[in-house]
């Protein structure tokens, strides 16, 4: 098992999860255009996404790295403390920092283990907005605003290098550590470079902090008044044996409801995974069951697979809980 791909989908109401300014007096959402339809699509970039994990790493009780000011090159920039081996959030999403190794200047950067292009909506954005006025109780001088907002379903894409997860490079990454089992690896040129690693029980916690992050995700702007859910519906977990993803924009549901719920595209999904299947080590699909009105026809499609499993969101956190990595 080389990497992980997880895929979620979730039904968010009336919210402004990422802003991207203000247009005059209107606070619009983030959005991208696509070039076949013409049409907008609401999106949470990937830099919002991964502060919220952060916060959700903090509530499940882990410490952070401290982020701090610091100057390069005549400038302030925000760092972290690039401490991979103490932090999971530097291990998890990287860093990049000057600072002196063995006396000397050095950039220690370390691109992130966790991908993600945070989320997307399915389905375009209808135009609407939520009309404000901030009161003067001493006169008319009352401040009018707006504030865009959707009603959507959005898509969550993340891939997790699980091979470099705990895993830190000497004189690239970190410096020399102490305490850590070191590896001895040739690179490219023949020269030989050393890792640090992790524990295991230590590796494995920190990826099933992570996937149980992303299962309670929370987070997004202006929910003070705008609240919504926005943790997974349906989150398909790959485990690969090649750091390739597959799922992608596999993961859909169709317009239209069906007795109020959604309808899963499981053609779709089927034809994705077969046509994959060999990359696959084990897939589950979890889900609440009671908001989707084909959950039959996904397990019918799956039935006797060996590799994909369909569960409940409940049984789906079993398995998040008793994944094992390999040596």
């Amino acid at each position: 098992m080389k990497a992980i791909e997880v895929v979620t989908l979730t039904k968010v109401e009336g919210a402004n999860l990422n802003s991207n300014g203000t247009e005059g007096v209107i606070a619009v959402l983030k959005k991208v255009r696509d070039p076949v339809d013409g049409k907008e699509y609401v999106r949470v970039s990937g830099q919002s996404t991964k502060y919220h994990l952060r916060m959700l790493l903090k509530e499940l009780g882990w410490e952070l790295s401290q982020v701090v000011p610091k100057s390069e090159g005549g400038q302030k920039v925000i760092v972290s403390l690039g401490e991979p081996h103490n932090y999971i959030d530097d291990d998890l999403f990287g860093y990049m920092i000057a600072k002196k190794v063995d006396g000397k200047n050095a950039t220690l950067r370390r691109t992130a283990v966790v991908r993600t292009n945070g989320m997307i909506s399915l389905f375009p954005y209808q135009e609407d907005r939520d009309f404000g006025v901030r009161y003067d109780p001493s006169g008319d001088n009352h401040n009018i605003y707006e504030t865009e907002i959707t009603t959507n379903v959005m898509r969550g894409n993340f891939f997790i290098e699980l091979d470099r997860l705990g895993v830190f490079k000497e004189g690239l990454e970190v410096p020399k550590l102490q305490g850590l089992e070191a590896r001895k690896e040739k690179d490219a040129t023949g020269k030989e470079v050393t890792f640090y690693v992790l524990p295991k029980k230590e590796r494995e916690k920190r990826l099933k902090a992570l996937l149980e992050a992303i299962m309670q995700y929370y987070g997004g702007a202006k929910l003070s008044n705008f609240f919504t859910k926005v943790y997974p519906e349906v989150m398909v977990v790959s485990l690969l044996k090649h750091k390739i993803p597959v799922i992608g924009d596999a993961l859909r549901v169709k317009p239209g409801y069906v007795d109020g719920k959604l309808v899963l595209d499981v053609e779709l999904l089927k034809e994705t995974i077969e046509t994959f299947e060999d990359k696959i080590e084990k897939l589950y699909i979890g889900l609440f069951e009671n908001r989707f009105a084909n959950v039959d026809e996904l397990r019918k499609a799956f039935e006797g697979s060996e590799k994909v499993e369909v569960l409940s969101m409940r049984e789906l956190k079993g398995r998040i809980e008793n994944l094992k990595l390999g040596e």
